[in-house]
């Protein structure tokens, strides 16, 4: 008897059907490929009004820009161009379009393709280009596009030995780069290069801090990594070891009148003359001092006040052990990476008690703010989140179970689904760290 499974009824049906689809796909998707690059020959966005023709083809096929553009740039690598003179001009990569033609090569390949050839160096021996293309595409039509580019990156390699090796006094003192620019709107625009350690640090952190938060997390790979980078920076700014500037370490200043501030609304300066709405300021009072200064009637300071009601130390290690992180339901943040939010703002008359604070992360921190979320600290003094009326219409408060040491168990909720709640008070450990704070 044979030890192999027998063969699923009707599957070699199913996956020559299958494959006779995606060949077709591919196939029309070299056609597509054409018509973009006519649209592009013929310079038809511009005669309709539109400033691309990205944009022009975004709106003809309701796509996203991006991936308007990607097959933009997959034209011009595979599509032949008919100059006025008649001309054929032969496409940039001539066997991937043969191959795309065929239907045997998806986008992917293509890309795959396209990026080793462009990385191969001017110097290399003529024909190289073309040697490689054929080589590649000869694996794609095999194989996955990640084993196409692994194949590249060997090819590269027997091309260029050596690759492209720093002098000694570039290793031993690099020439980082960073530039930068600010908006009218305050947004800042950076590009730069760093040295591979420190871009390895980077790249560590960065991976760390931009892995998605659940299958509820909805947001792209580039905006999780933006905030990623915002996260470094926002905890740099609070470590102790920053050098002084005019005497101070690195802060943040908005200025703001105070009867705005409290009311939310108006807009605060920033140091580099961005508004800041008055919500925004706000929620950064939650976690950073406040320094009241008197103006006489030109706006000429006449007297400034003193930073007060920030959290104490004691008070930090006492969230820590009783949130554990980010306290907003399922997010994984620890302490360290998190703000201290008032409940009821200082600026309300909130005091800088255990029982009015709570952490939050960034991301969360701001949510709270400018958002229907709220949060509130639960009969057992834990903090429990309310979340909008349209995401849950019984507003059955939720809590965030992943930094929390002791069991709990489900609570009923009135469409079936459960939530979790705490079976005992508080924990000996943070009453410890209660009382040190009291004493």
């Amino acid at each position: 008897m044979s030890s192999f499974a027998e063969t699923p009824p009707g599957l070699p049906e199913l996956a020559q059907n299958l494959v006779e689809i995606v060949t077709q796909i591919r196939k029309l998707h070299s056609s597509v490929l054409t018509v973009i690059s006519e649209l592009d020959t013929a310079d038809v966005a511009r005669v309709a009004g539109y400033t691309s023709l990205s944009a022009l083809v975004s709106d003809l096929v309701r796509i996203t820009p991006r991936r308007a553009s990607r097959l933009i740039a997959q034209a011009g690598l595979v599509a032949e161009v008919l100059t006025p003179t008649g001309h054929v001009t032969p496409a940039v990569l001539p066997l991937v379009r043969d191959a795309l033609r065929d239907g045997v090569l998806d986008p992917d390949h293509v890309d795959a393709i396209a990026d080793v050839v462009k990385k191969i160096p001017a110097w290399a021996p003529g024909g190289t280009p073309e040697l490689v293309e054929k080589h590649l595409v000869e694996t794609a039509r095999a194989a996955h596009p990640s084993v196409v580019r692994a194949h590249g990156e060997t090819l590269l390699a027997r091309i260029d030995p050596d690759g492209d090796q720093p002098a000694g006094e570039a290793l031993a003192e690099p020439k980082n780069v960073f530039r930068y620019r600010r908006d009218q709107t305050g947004w800042m625009h950076f590009t730069g290069k760093i040295e591979p350690e420190t871009a390895e640090e980077l790249d560590a952190m960065l991976g760390a801090l931009a892995k998605p938060e659940g299958p509820a997390d909805e947001r792209h790979q580039t905006q999780r990594l933006g905030d990623a980078f915002c996260d470094v920076v926002h905890h740099a700014i609070d470590t102790p070891d920053l050098p002084a500037r005019g005497g101070e370490k690195p802060h943040l200043n908005a200025t703001i009148d105070y009867s705005h501030l409290l009311a939310g609304v108006g807009a605060a300066t920033l140091e580099g003359g961005a508004l800041l709405p008055a919500a925004a300021a706000r929620r950064i009072a939650c976690d950073c001092g406040v320094v009241p200064v008197v103006l006489g009637g030109a706006s000429v300071p006449l007297d400034v006040g003193r930073t007060r009601r920030l959290v104490t130390p004691k008070q930090r290690v006492a969230l820590t052990v009783r949130d554990g992180g980010c306290a907003f339901p399922n997010c994984g943040r620890p302490a360290r990476w998190s703000d201290v939010h008032h409940i009821k703002s200082w600026l309300d008359g909130g005091a800088t008690d255990l029982n009015n604070l709570v952490l939050t992360c960034r991301r969360h921190h701001r949510m709270i703010h400018h958002s229907e979320w709220a949060v509130r600290i639960g009969i057992d003094g834990l903090p429990e989140f309310i979340p909008p009326r349209w995401i849950d219409p019984y507003q059955i408060p939720q809590r965030n179970l992943l930094h929390q040491r002791e069991q709990t168990h489900p609570t009923k909720h009135p469409n079936g689904r459960n939530r979790c709640r705490r079976t005992d008070v508080i924990s000996p450990t943070f009453s410890s760290v209660g009382r040190v704070r009291g004493g």
